[in-house]
């Protein structure tokens, strides 16, 4: 089964979905990180990710890059899985508390120009009152979903009481999963390193769609005066 993966990661991929050559020395900087660095390695790649920086590899494949080093003797198996549980309970905690302070703020001041309005928020807190903690345990599950969830845990103010045990809960078996995958897959866990990095394109359209916001609002009454072309007065 590991074999058959690999086989398909390696050569069945289609071409828009195989990482560009130009991206490829930034993921390979990822790995060699993990590589050099062992378990803190693990551990630092997990927590950036959590806090939502964008890295050139998810935390998915570092993961599963570290289950391999654990069949190697580079990093111990027990260590390899605390480093991923303490970088994802960490990472996601200091997300949900920055969230907390400037979520709010940031929402009402932009929130109209990304789509993230107040009832949407209150529909999303009607999600989370209405499942609770299963909310946040399975839908980090999701691609794409944990720091979104985290983040929208700290606007909503969701108590650290109950985020944090979630996050453990969900990050346990997120880790166990790829620890073990990478531990199947071997030395051809580093072929997940040539997937196209699909995590990062909702950072690359939030960038677009922030860059037409600004264009639009230079155009439309942010302009200064004297850049403004003058009216035509009528005779």
């Amino acid at each position: 089964m590991s074999q058959a993966i690999a086989t398909f990661l390696a050569f069945d991929l289609p071409g828009w979905l195989r990482e560009p050559g130009w991206w490829r020395p930034l993921s390979r900087a990822v790995r060699l990180f993990v590589l050099d660095h062992q378990t803190g390695g693990l551990f630092f790649v997990i927590f950036f990710e959590e806090l939502g920086v964008p890295l050139p590899a998810p935390g998915d494949v570092a993961i599963a890059y570290g289950g391999y080093l654990t069949t190697t003797g580079a990093i111990p198996y027990p260590m390899a899985y605390l480093a991923v549980v303490a970088g994802a309970v960490l990472g996601s905690a200091c997300n949900l508390t920055i969230s907390r302070r400037y979520g709010r703020p940031f929402i009402q001041r932009f929130g109209r120009y990304i789509g993230v309005t107040d009832e949407r928020l209150r529909h999303a807190e009607r999600i989370f009152k209405r499942w609770g903690p299963w909310a946040i345990i399975f839908g980090r599950h999701i691609p794409g979903m944990r720091i979104v969830l985290s983040a929208l845990s700290g606007i909503l103010g969701v108590p650290y009481k109950v985020f944090i045990p979630c996050v453990l809960v969900s990050a346990s078996i997120w880790a166990a999963i790829f620890l073990e995958l990478g531990r199947r897959l071997g030395p051809r866990a580093r072929t997940l390193f040539g997937v196209f990095p699909a995590h990062l394109l909702p950072w690359l359209v939030t960038g677009l769609i922030l860059l037409a916001i600004g264009y639009l609002a230079y155009e439309h009454g942010f302009k200064p005066k004297e850049h403004r072309e003058p009216v035509d007065q009528p005779n």
